[in-house]
């Protein structure tokens, strides 16, 4: 078939869509579009809850890499050499220690078990963007004892009842406030409460935050040994060349990477999403095909007798299938453009107010690559739902066409 009847069938493609149904065009692009909204929602939000998931497990707990205590020991030990020798590496942005106690506060008549997390706050801005979640207060720094900085869930609420508390709470603390704690050791302390902040990670607002030289005079001694050391890369350098560097270099505790972390704790989860995500895809992808199918079958099927007059003034039939399967072809890429449209707009609104849980919150997550792909796999259904019955009418005779 040449170009010249490819042009004709074309022409004769945008001649019946703009004298055909307005009605029937925008209901077959809105079905379109939001099959493609579809298809791309849920996967796109499985992919932000584990971006949400990923980035707070980064943010503030273990960084780009963790560094554990070797097999068999409690700590990591030897602390100022070896956040020496990490810090030195090629691709750290900063290595920061935590050391973690478990105490009992008090406040008026409420008591809260709640674990102490000891950092040293200038090196942790570095790693970690607690200091910016401070919704009251201040944020501790490197020199401060007897100032504590304490998560949302466990400052608690006053206006709610103790028996109504989705998650035990001192019941109302503010900034200012005195709060007792009883450490594991034995050692008491009064502590002001200098900042209240939320994450939005659970983990991370269950806890408590001291400066390090403050666990220096709970412990009662310098404080060489920590919990963890986390440790944050330069942009441009990737998890596994930090891991390496600190093999190579003789950092001899434990050593790995947020991947290796998640693949232990959330590789099974995050396979289900994957599951989910091509079960999504199928389904929506078989939903668009019938669907179009079943549009473009009715439509061809009312217009028998104009194909049967197109056919007894010589137009050929390759002619009459191209012209139904460029119309497909326009209403699909009408229909694509309004999904891409509906689908920003989701994200967009996501964005500002996106879902939130207990522990995590989360975003539509899209890429162009994503957004591509579902494009090509919809503008393809499409098309073959399109063009079988485009094919199928084009082939009768005309005296069946005629009488139609």
């Amino acid at each position: 078939m040449g170009k010249k009847e490819l042009k004709v069938a074309f022409l004769l493609a945008l001649r019946s869509l703009q004298r055909g149904s307005r009605s029937s065009v925008i209901l077959t692009v809105l079905i379109i579009g939001m099959c493609f909204t579809n298809m791309i929602f849920l996967p796109s939000l499985f992919n932000g809850i584990e971006q949400s998931i990923t980035k707070q497990l980064v943010d503030y707990e273990v960084g780009n890499v963790l560094v554990s205590p070797e097999s068999g020991d409690q700590y990591v030990n030897n602390l100022g050499a070896t956040l020496a020798l990490i810090n030195g590496l090629p691709g750290v942005e900063r290595a920061t220690p935590h050391y973690t106690e478990g105490a009992t506060f008090t406040y008026r008549k409420r008591i809260l078990g709640v674990s102490v997390r000891a950092i040293m706050p200038d090196d942790e801005k570095y790693v970690s963007p607690l200091y910016t979640k401070i919704i009251a207060g201040d944020y501790i720094g490197n020199s401060d004892t007897g100032e504590i900085i304490i998560g949302k869930p466990v400052a608690g609420d006053p206006t709610i009842r103790e028996e109504d508390e989705f998650q035990p709470s001192l019941g109302g603390v503010r900034v200012g406030d005195s709060v007792t704690v009883e450490y594991a050791n034995g050692y008491t302390r009064n502590y002001r409460v200098k900042g209240i902040y939320s994450t939005g990670w659970s983990q991370a607002d269950s806890a408590a935050y001291v400066s390090w030289t403050d666990m220096e005079q709970v412990i009662g001694k310098p404080l060489d040994h920590a919990a963890d050391i986390t440790v944050k890369a330069k942009p441009g350098y990737s998890e596994t060349f930090i891991k390496n560097e600190l093999i190579q270099y003789g950092v001899a505790d434990k050593v790995q990477t947020t991947s290796d972390l998640l693949s232990k704790s959330l590789g099974t989860a995050f396979q289900s999403f994957a599951i989910i995500n091509l079960v999504s895809l199928i389904v929506s992808i078989i939903i668009t095909t019938v669907v179009l199918f079943i549009v473009i079958t009715i439509k061809t099927l009312n217009s028998r007798r104009q194909i049967g007059i197109l056919k007894a003034i010589g137009v050929d039939k390759e002619v009459i299938m191209h012209n139904y399967g460029f119309q497909v072809i326009i209403l699909a890429i009408l229909g694509i453009i309004l999904g891409i449209f509906l689908t920003i707009l989701l994200a967009v609104y996501m964005a500002i107010h996106p879902v939130v849980t207990p522990a995590w919150s989360a975003t539509l997550y899209l890429t162009p690559m994503d957004i591509l792909m579902n494009s090509l796999i919809l503008f393809v259904a499409a098309v073959v739902a399109g063009y079988v019955p485009a094919y199928q009418v084009s082939r009768e005779d005309i005296q069946t066409a005629m009488r139609a």
